[in-house]
């Protein structure tokens, strides 16, 4: 064992348990569900008429990482998500890798969303258009005052508004396909993918669809807050699965059967209230689509604050970073400190970027820990074959011992293949990705090196204590 895990942390100060199912699912659901509401319009500027077969593309990867997802968190039911299960498989450099990753994909959730709720708000306040920073970061600031008040008020607010949205995609779907959907409007842009929209393109839409199935994770983040995790996490990520997949798809063919892929692309910080102006009743159903447009990325954004200070928390618990990131407030025993710096960065961040480029970061981030989530389970399938597995990934096969999970593979390759396309198309996020990564890894190697350093001082400094209380021997002892 190294010196540096020898070294004692300071007792840490728990985490209140008080999520059941509903809150659990609404952490996964608020997260992917919002990006329905955000990502039709980023979807449709590339892919057209093929939205659907991108989208569908999409969701196989995020089905099966959802499975691996519900497998990890019922075995290892704590805080940290890929961070703490690459570090179980692997030991601590992927562990940091997969937390590192996560880091940047919650904090560009934060600004991503904020930046779609004020998108969502500007249908009632036209004027924010001119004002899009000032209002994501009064947004944020709303979310960090109910944040570090606790998990309970935060995930009752989660809960509130995922059933207002999952109430609203129901009536959309359904009063689009009982009186506007056009069969004829929905194949007329179905061509073959080489004339449109090119494969260069397809390939392109496919990667941001991939953002419209981000955010599985943050289920697993809750866990040390969830109320008997072993059966409620399981449970949680398979209704989160199910749901998004069946109404992503739903909106994205009832979208194409009534407006076109161009005015979807047109109102890429607003798709829904596009399609909600061409159903009937347009003046009573546009108001309400614009504001739970706006409150489920509102609450997405809050779901990216819990998640990033919960990782970090657990990054640090797990000695990869600061203990600075163990801070739990003594009165409403949330983790404070990680909860500003991380809003504070996503503030910047939704100054300065815009959807598409924090939509290529999104993407980064959440694949990696895609990735590294995935390569982890068959690796513990493996290594830890007698592990309280509440929930097993199906299809299996027998090798060597082990039960190995096909969908697990599958999904191994499906997030690289998905982490290769995003590299190869999107210069700009890959290039800030490398940047923050080899950040990461220089920061990783440092604060080993300077845990180690501590230890070796903390065991010399305790030598000379235990030489001096160590009672003489006399010389004829031996007599």
């Amino acid at each position: 064992m190294e010196l540096i895990d020898k070294l004692k942390l300071p007792l840490r100060i728990p985490l209140k348990k008080e999520m059941g199912l509903l809150g659990s699912f609404s952490m996964g659901f608020a997260d992917v569900g919002a990006d329905i509401f955000l990502a039709l319009g980023l979807i449709a500027a590339y892919a057209g008429g093929a939205m659907p077969l991108a989208i569908l593309a999409a969701a196989f990867v995020y089905v099966l990482t959802g499975l691996s997802y519900a497998e990890l968190a019922s075995s290892i039911p704590v805080a940290g998500g890929a961070s703490v299960y690459g570090e179980r498989a692997f030991g601590k450099f992927s562990g940091f890798i997969g937390g590192w990753g996560l880091m940047l994909d919650y904090t560009i959730d934060i600004a991503l969303f904020a930046v779609a709720s004020a998108g969502y708000l500007s249908f009632f306040f036209p004027q924010i258009r001119g004002a899009f920073a000032l209002t994501s970061t009064l947004l944020i600031l709303a979310l960090v005052l109910v944040n570090l008040f606790g998990i309970k008020e935060s995930s009752f607010v989660n809960s509130l508004l995922t059933i207002g949205a999952i109430a609203v995609i129901v009536g959309i779907v359904t009063i689009g396909l009982a009186t506007t959907f056009s069969l004829n409007e929905f194949l007329s842009g179905l061509r073959p993918i080489g004339e449109s929209p090119g494969w260069h393109n397809f390939l392109y839409s496919i990667t941001l669809a991939m953002v419209a199935f981000i955010g599985i994770e943050s289920i697993s983040q809750g866990a040390e807050e969830t109320k008997d995790p072993e059966k409620t996490l399981p449970r949680a990520h398979l209704l989160a699965v199910g749901s998004v997949v069946v109404f992503a798809l739903a909106v994205s063919i009832v979208s194409l059967g009534i407006i076109s892929p161009q005015a979807l692309a047109q109102k890429a910080d607003n798709p829904l209230v596009a399609v909600a102006l061409a159903l009937p009743f347009a003046n009573l159903i546009v108001p309400i689509v614009a504001f739970t447009g706006f409150a489920i990325c509102f609450v997405s954004a809050n779901t990216g604050i819990i998640g990033v200070s919960r990782v970090t928390y657990s990054m640090s618990n797990h000695g990869l970073l600061t203990r600075k990131f163990q801070w739990v407030h003594p009165v409403f025993r949330t983790p404070w400190v990680t909860i500003i710096l991380f809003s504070a960065i996503a503030i910047v961040l939704a100054a300065v970027g815009d959807m598409f480029f924090l939509g290529e970061l999104y993407a980064f981030g959440a694949l990696t820990a895609y990735l590294i989530a995935n390569i982890a389970l068959l690796k513990l399938r493996f290594s830890e074959p007698d592990l309280k597995r509440p929930f097993k990934v199906p299809f299996n096969i027998k090798w060597k011992n082990a039960q190995i999970p096909l969908p697990a593979i599958a999904g191994v390759l499906g997030c690289a293949f998905m982490l290769f396309l995003v590299a190869w198309l999107h210069g700009e996020g890959r290039n800030f990705a490398l940047a923050w990564f080899a950040i990461g890894i220089v920061h990783f190697f440092t604060y080993r090196h300077y845990r180690e350093k501590q230890a070796r001082e903390a065991a010399s400094a305790k030598e000379p204590l235990s030489a001096q209380n160590t009672p003489a021997v006399p010389a004829n002892s031996a007599e």
